[in-house]
């Protein structure tokens, strides 16, 4: 079910990006698009907690993928209106997202435990990669081999279909109530306990550095190519190197080193975003895609596992789960949205060019919160009697 999630995303992922900025020709345009995505994320995660004690933890899976079907639905049915339509679609696309994410997250806490989350948090990870690695480059020869425009049209129904099978997946769940009340106060006090705040400012660095990577990497990739195949090879090639990084830490991470793997990977990327300060041309956005590909892993697995280890170490009896899960998305999406805010406002102004080296500095230094905060031990958390 995941599987088909991920590469339903990765088939149309980037080129939905894409596919807004040949409609618009502003990046203001796809900027705007995602910060309202961003901004609609927030409150549906937040609900989508709520509703999972209310009734049951697979149902963000069900909302959120009936969202993104929505939302492709839209795309196919606007066609080149979509340009007319960014803020609603980001709409849609920001509560699907929301709810979705919600679920996954929640219910890989609840069926994973401390023994072996490195070796899920891996496996999920190789997997996420594989379908990176083949849906781009399977969307960029679509659109490159069919008539302008049919291209996308095509990717975007496979998506659709892909989103339909997921959902029905989602649906076969067994139910995973464990409460039925959903602690507001607690969702708010979860910040007073050190060792969760001290990972929460790390969310909002990452948040921050991510939320404009995670799409303006592939612009500035077709920026400076204009060619859909290019962008999906490049996409591919980079998500290879991701799953090879991935499954040497699943087969070889030792969960004592995790504090190294995390420092050294986000010193790589950091180094690795230094070049695209210098300039955005595909040379330098070929290096940065190297280097990033092998670097992020080295940031995700270990620091996945450190929030799933704190969440499960504070909250041993499960019932706060989904509070801790909506207190950590609250902090990623206040970076996020203040950082694409930004990037949209940026493109707004007449020397957006000069500025953008200035923001990626911003960027970098966001990126580089865990290292002030999370400690080599992080993740062992002391049991606490988490009182609402």
């Amino acid at each position: 079910m995941v599987c088909l999630n991920a590469l339903g995303n990765s088939l149309s992922g980037i080129f939905v990006n894409v596919y807004l900025l040949k409609l618009t020709q502003n990046f203001f345009e796809v900027s705007l698009f995602n910060f309202v995505a961003y901004a609609a994320w927030l409150p549906s995660f937040v609900v989508a907690g709520w509703l999972s004690k209310m009734i049951d933890r697979k149902r963000g899976l069900i909302i959120g993928g009936a969202f993104q079907i929505f939302f492709y639905f839209l795309i196919l049915v606007f066609g080149h209106q979509s340009k007319d339509w960014i803020v609603p679609l980001g709409i849609v696309f920001g509560i699907g997202s929301g709810f979705y994410w919600l679920a996954v997250n929640v219910l890989s806490v609840d069926f994973t435990t401390s023994s072996n989350r490195d070796w899920f948090n891996g496996v999920n990870g190789i997997f996420g990669s594989f379908s990176q690695m083949v849906g781009p480059v399977a969307a960029g020869l679509l659109i490159t081999l069919m008539p302008e425009w049919q291209g996308y049209k095509t990717i975007f129904v496979v998506s659709f279909i892909l989103f339909v099978l997921s959902m029905a997946m989602a649906v076969k769940l067994p139910v995973t109530m464990k409460d039925s009340r959903y602690s507001w106060s607690m969702m708010f006090n979860l910040n007073r306990l050190p060792e969760w705040r001290r990972l929460v400012w790390s969310f909002v660095g990452i948040a921050f550095r991510d939320g404009v990577l995670t799409f303006a990497v592939w612009l500035w990739v077709y920026a400076s190519t204009k060619n859909e195949g290019v962008l999906g090879n490049f996409a591919s090639a980079t998500t290879t190197l991701s799953i090879i990084t991935f499954f040497l830490l699943g087969r070889f991470g030792k969960p004592e080193k995790r504090g190294i793997y995390l420092v050294f990977g986000t010193l790589l990327l950091s180094l690795s975003l230094l070049v695209l300060v210098y300039e955005t041309t595909w040379i330098f956005l070929l290096v940065y895609g190297v280097v990033a590909a092998v670097s992020r892993p080295l940031i995700e697995v270990p620091f996945t596992t450190i929030t799933q280890n704190t969440i499960a170490s504070l909250d041993e009896s499960g019932r706060y789960t989904v509070e801790f899960v909506v207190s950590r998305e609250i902090a990623l999406s206040i970076g996020r949205i203040t950082s694409v805010g930004a990037l949209a406002i940026l493109y707004s102004l007449a020397n957006a060019g000069e500025m953008l080296k200035w923001f990626l500095v911003v960027l970098i230094l966001a990126g580089m919160a865990p290292l002030f905060f999370v400690g080599p031990t992080s993740g062992r958390g002391k049991q606490v009697e988490c009182k609402p």
